[in-house]
């Protein structure tokens, strides 16, 4: 074999076989950041920024709606904590009637006490809007 040739495979082997380890580094930190990401502590404020931000997306809406109702009774929260967080997602451009009705709903449910506070909010809310 011509000492040339040889050469070529061997560079050819090598640039490949680091572009592979390179590769494969790059994909385990994704997953690695994505595992992180799961096991960040959720509270009430990281809920109410997610409803603040105008950039938050309906998908967003629904997450923090969901984490917000997956933990109620774990944040214990006052009644102007539910009445913000109804009021928030009110006023944001992304939410749709139907997503406002079934959290009313859910809040008044767990809150048969503060039904007409709910309704007024979401009145005021749909007002402003």
């Amino acid at each position: 074999m011509d000492p040339n040739a040889f050469f070529i495979i061997v560079s050819f082997v090598i640039v490949f076989g680091v572009f592979f380890i390179t590769l494969l580094k790059l994909l385990n930190k994704k997953k690695q950041k994505i595992a992180l990401n799961d096991d960040k502590i959720i509270d009430y404020n990281t809920v109410m920024l997610l409803l603040d931000s105008r950039y938050s997306t309906y998908k967003d809406l629904q997450r923090a709606i969901e984490y917000f109702f997956n933990n109620y009774e774990k944040w214990d929260l006052n009644k102007s904590q539910k009445k913000n967080f109804l009021f928030a997602l009110c006023l944001h451009k992304n939410a749709n009637s139907k997503i406002i009705l079934e959290t009313q709903k859910k809040l008044t449910d767990l809150n048969e006490n503060m039904k007409n506070d709910f309704e007024k909010i979401v009145k005021k809310a749909i007002d402003i809007r």
